[in-house]
């Protein structure tokens, strides 16, 4: 029992990935497309390099709205990725939400499941049969009239 005056309890370190959220994770960064048109493209090799990300990724804090399991993504010090350099966000969708998952500076950062109706309640991530991916953006015409680059 705490007493006034007391240090406060520490929070709980980072936790490891549940069996749902990594396999949301690991369909993310293998099936993601790009956000955004502005994005760069996305390349096997960057999804090996973050699949290898993977096993060493922990959970820190959980999104507080009440209506999804969105999360951190943490190493295993409870460190997350700050975004100075780089911002890459994949793209998902279940019945009912959008999925991101934010690659910051290389590194992932976030997943997030976002209900596209205000009323929508999510307690963990859908299965993986449920995840489906989105069509790229539209490539847009580069300067010397080509078609912009094609994703990997």
């Amino acid at each position: 029992m705490s007493r006034v005056g007391d240090p406060a309890p520490e929070a709980p370190g980072p936790r490891p990935l549940t069996e749902r959220e990594r396999a949301t994770l690991v369909w993310m960064i293998d099936n993601g497309v790009a956000f955004s048109d502005e994005d760069e493209p996305v390349t096997s090799d960057d999804r090996r390099r973050w699949r290898a990300q993977v096993p060493g990724t922990r959970v820190g804090r959980g999104c507080g709205c009440g209506a999804c399991p969105s999360i951190d993504l943490t190493d295993a010090d409870g460190v997350i990725p700050g975004w100075e350099e780089s911002r890459i966000v994949l793209s998902g969708e279940t019945d009912g939400a959008m999925l991101l998952l934010f690659v910051d500076d290389d590194r992932l950062s976030y997943l997030e499941l976002a209900p596209l109706d205000d009323d929508a309640r999510f307690a963990e991530f859908p299965p993986e049969e449920e995840l489906t991916r989105l069509d790229p953006p539209p490539s847009t015409p580069s300067s010397t009239g080509g078609e912009g680059p094609a994703e990997a």
